[in-house]
């Protein structure tokens, strides 16, 4: 598995790419009908990706330079790009948190130009990418299951009084995403949900029951929880430093590249709290830049990709879960088994202005319970009370 060493490595290749097409591209499409599609593509995944897209190319007579970049840095290459007042990007892929931010630098899509294929999507998704207008269209879905190690644990726990029990046996060995960063928030508002909470309610009963439960988690969790994200947990799991994590299917891929699943790591649905169970959804939105060379052409790409047969190609070359009603997740019995099984209770997280600011709250407060000791309802009270006083708007009435 790369160490996350290799993983900073990469990003900074991949940035290099991508400020070298982006000086190169305008010379190369004097001589032919180039478009140009910055997307969050691993490594090992842009050979199928490629792939997929040469039927559109042979179809169109248009070519398609595929950006690999990470999310942050194309958001960053489109706000430049909307500055300068034009660019050379025709389609991008935004992670789902950073679409609000971002409606100021994209198009309006033209709804009836796509056809049978938004007909097609989950309705809940398409409202994810309607700020101020439909901007935004679902290019892949993704969740959070439980992965643990089958090995150590054999059945995974279902329930939290299970959880719990899995986690007094195995101290230390728990693993949560509890850096200073959007991932935290995705492992805890789960939590919260499966409690009944709202994820724009830090004094609600169901939100104190879910952070009383965790910080009767928290001292079994592996004294690294505090710096873990994706890659790094991961990495503790491979090296069999913890025995179950919350984490995106990636992960999964990660480990049967190893050798190491389906076993001994394999997925599970999330342990189901007092009002069940719920995950936080996530993935990649495309998006037509406000100053895209070839916006019409670019919603026809947009529009292919979305299409029922691509986005099975892309589940079975690559494992994306599609926003397609009629695309459901068909995954390995026990590599994926897990992520299918959340399907129907995956949950957006709040569409507001002011996520950022909820976002970090949720962290502070979660950290301040699981690493500082501080009571539950001390820490979600001060939560609240920065958040009565700091946000710009009214939520809205979702979470």
């Amino acid at each position: 598995m790369p160490s996350a060493a290799r993983l900073i490595e990469r990003r900074l290749v991949w940035r290099g790419l991508l400020i070298a097409l982006l000086i190169a591209l305008p010379a190369c499409r004097q001589a032919t009908h180039t478009l140009v599609l910055a997307a969050a593509l691993l490594p090992s995944e842009l050979p199928p990706y490629r792939a997929v897209l040469s039927a559109f190319e042979h179809d169109t007579g248009w070519r398609v330079v595929v950006v690999p970049q990470q999310y942050a840095d194309i958001r960053r290459a489109l706000a430049a790009e909307a500055t300068a007042g034009s660019g050379t990007l025709d389609l991008v892929e935004l992670d789902i948190y950073s679409l609000a931010a971002a409606a100021a630098d994209v198009a309006v899509l033209d709804e009836a130009a796509l056809g049978d294929e938004l007909a097609a999507l989950i309705p809940s998704a398409v409202r994810v990418g309607d700020v101020d207008g439909l901007r935004f269209l679902p290019h892949r879905l993704t969740w959070q299951a439980l992965i643990y190690n089958h090995a150590v644990l054999g059945a995974p726990p279902r329930t939290w009084d299970e959880l719990l029990a899995v986690a007094r046996a195995h101290p230390g060995r728990i693993g949560i995403k509890g850096a200073l960063y959007e991932g935290l928030t995705c492992d805890v508002l789960p939590f919260v949900w499966s409690a009944g909470g709202s994820a724009l309610a830090f004094d609600d009963p169901g939100t104190r029951a879910a952070f009383h439960f965790l910080a009767a988690l928290a001292p079994s969790l592996n004294p690294q929880s505090a710096v873990f994200r994706e890659a790094s947990i991961a990495e503790a799991m491979a090296r069999g430093e913890i025995v179950l994590e919350l984490n995106w299917p990636f992960a999964m891929s990660l480990f049967a590249d190893q050798g190491l699943a389906p076993q001994p790591i394999r997925s599970a649905p999330l342990p189901a709290g007092p009002a069940g169970a719920a995950t936080v959804l996530g993935g990649g939105y495309l998006a037509i830049p406000r100053g895209a060379p070839h916006a019409t052409a670019a919603l026809g790409l947009a529009r292919f990709l979305l299409s029922a047969p691509v986005q099975r190609e892309l589940h079975q070359r690559l494992g994306w879960f599609s926003a397609r009603r009629d695309v459901a997740p068909t995954g390995d019995e026990t590599l994926l088994a897990g992520f299918a099984a959340m399907r129907d209770a995956v949950r957006a997280r709040p569409e507001i202005a002011d996520y950022p600011l909820l976002s970090r709250l949720w962290q502070e407060a979660f950290r301040a319970v699981a690493f500082e000791h501080v009571d539950p309802d001390t820490a979600l009270a001060t939560a609240a009370r920065r958040w009565n006083a700091e946000r710009r708007a009214a939520p809205s009435p979702q979470g």
